[in-house]
């Protein structure tokens, strides 16, 4: 039986191919350029995720590019010329400009075909919390709920999704100007770990900050511990190559009651937050942690 709409996001959700396939869920990929290669982040990761972390380690400096305004078109029109609706599901837009890109190929499309309906939702969200938000209007659309019910409901969860993240290294907030190069600087000389979280408008803000790597799990778990609104969901963990820590923090939750699905930071995030990267998300009842 053909699904109700098309649902559409972007790669910033860090799944794979076959997440996408299995889910009839259309991709538009962002891109990454690093060591001389630009490279579309598409799922089928031509640079093994170990290896990307790997060159930034090594010194590498990545830079990354919205998802283009041709690619939006075509997908959409694919799905209003098989008559379907379109909803599509779009990372922040207080950290990148790809959201605006769909809007403005709705914009475009929109007058050419006016018995279907194309919707665009700003997840407010990023990896594992736009990963959320996505999954639930797939199961919705499974379930035979229309674009409109879909993405009413899409809006009214979006600020429930609690990010919480801490970094390794934080000279790679310091180049995407998220920090001061003299707090980057005294904080890796004293061990500070910031935790971050991502507010009401999208962008990223610290909520504090920790003197070392296993503070910072270890805060990573109580706040979600704290903050969570339900014990029965599952949580999802995100990291940039460090597992161990993951493992760790997942562990953490476990002795809460709480499971966890674990993933990498795909390459588009992981430009901007570098290896050590390590983030949970999950439904709360408000984003700003206490």
């Amino acid at each position: 039986m053909p699904h109700p709409f098309t649902l559409i996001t972007d790669s910033t959700i860090d799944e794979d191919a076959s997440y996408f396939t299995k889910h009839d869920i259309r991709c538009v990929p962002l891109s990454f350029t690093i060591d001389g290669r630009t490279m579309e982040e598409d799922g089928s990761h031509p640079l093994s995720l170990p290896a990307f972390y790997d060159l930034l380690r090594a010194g590498k400096q990545a830079t990354t590019a919205q998802a283009r305004l041709d690619t939006f078109l075509q997908l959409f029109r694919t799905a209003l010329d098989a008559g379907q609706d379109v909803l599509y599901i779009g990372f922040s837009s207080g950290l990148s400009g790809t959201f605006h890109a769909g809007c403005m190929a709705r914009d475009e499309l929109a007058p050419l075909y006016p018995d279907r309906k194309i919707l665009c939702v700003d997840s407010l969200s990023a990896t594992g919390g736009e990963y959320l938000l996505v999954d639930k209007a797939r199961a919705m659309r499974d379930s035979g709920c229309s674009a409109e019910v879909t993405a009413a409901a899409i809006e009214e969860m979006r600020l429930h999704v609690i990010h919480l993240v801490t970094v390794d290294d934080l000279n790679h907030l310091h180049r995407g100007g998220r920090l001061s190069k003299t707090s980057a600087v005294v904080g890796g000389l004293l061990g500070i770990k910031p935790m971050i979280w991502v507010d009401n408008e999208g962008k990223l803000r610290v909520c504090g900050k920790v003197r070392g790597r296993q503070k910072a799990i270890a805060q990573l778990a109580e706040r979600t511990l704290r903050e969570i609104s339900d014990k029965s969901q599952t949580v999802r963990i995100s990291h940039g190559d460090c597992p161990a820590d993951a493992e760790r923090l997942a562990g953490l939750l476990r002795q809460g009651g709480v499971q966890a699905d674990i993933r990498y930071i795909g390459t588009v995030i992981g430009s901007h937050t570098g290896p050590g990267v390590l983030a949970v998300f999950f439904f709360g009842a408000e984003r700003r942690p206490e």
